[in-house]
């Protein structure tokens, strides 16, 4: 009867290791998705902050100059050349507002490409075989 019992411990164990067993690969196989997006934001969010800065960096780049060029203002001589140089600073802003333009359109151009591949499988998996 002793071994009976230990035998009988031993089976349901087993079962208990099974049934949890089973019950983390449905899990991971639910949530492997949502991990999976998750990722797929992260990066997204990564790449879009390391082009803020890139942004931030240029225009604070350029403000300093204008700064610098203020300040160094003495004469009327210095006063026109400062004036002069407001084109090129137009310029400057708008080409690289353009640019900064094209890189965040990128970036969401490259994100909703993989949100819709990762949407398109992850609706191919749910779907029951037939």
């Amino acid at each position: 009867m002793g071994q009976r019992r230990s035998r009988l411990t031993v089976e349901i164990k087993v079962m208990n290791q099974e049934m949890f067993k089973s019950f983390n690969d449905q899990l991971q196989q639910v949530f492997a998705p949502f991990n999976q997006f998750n990722q797929l934001v992260a990066e997204n969010i990564e790449q879009l902050s390391r082009l803020q800065l890139e942004s931030l960096k240029a225009y604070s780049t350029i403000g300093n100059e204008q700064v610098k060029s203020a300040t160094s203002i003495t004469d009327g001589q210095s006063l026109a050349t400062h004036g002069s140089k407001q084109l090129e600073l137009i310029t400057k802003v708008s080409q690289q507002l353009m640019e900064d333009s094209q890189k965040f359109s990128q970036v969401g151009q490259t994100f909703k490409q993989a949100a819709d591949q990762f949407v398109n499988e992850s609706v191919k998996a749910a779907k029951p075989a037939k």
